[in-house]
């Protein structure tokens, strides 16, 4: 007895679906690069510029490390960024283990407790 045609078309397209889908997503993660913040100093006094010549792309990860109590992490926009000030309902990141997704865009992180970021706790990601 013969097999209906279409069912069986229909089996193959939904597993060929299938099988790009898989691959596009394994694409996708596969060019995702984790940095942590610093190199090997982590995030301390005078990281500023640390980011400069980094191949940092939109979905990449910024990790940030660092004694927790002794700095922190805030996400803040080019003003905050420059004027080593962070507004009143920022996020305050302080694990000492923080990881953050780069987005599309530019992204600026300071560190908020007094006179860090003054001293180089600071970093701006231009978008790529």
């Amino acid at each position: 007895m013969a097999r209906p045609i279409i069912g069986s078309l229909s089996s193959i397209v939904l597993v060929l679906i299938l099988a790009w889908s898989l691959g596009t997503i394994a694409v996708s993660s596969y060019n995702t690069t984790e940095w942590i913040v610093g190199g090997d100093k982590g995030w301390s006094f005078g990281v500023a510029g640390w980011e400069n010549e980094k191949p940092i792309q939109a979905g990449d990860i910024l990790v940030f490390k660092y004694k927790p109590g002794a700095h922190n992490v805030v996400e803040v926009d080019v003003a905050g960024y420059m004027e080593c000030k962070a507004p009143d309902d920022a996020k305050v990141y302080s694990t000492g283990n923080d990881s953050f997704e780069m987005p599309g865009g530019k992204a600026y992180y300071i560190c908020t407790i007094p006179g860090h970021c003054e001293k180089g706790m600071r970093i701006g990601i231009p978008p790529r």
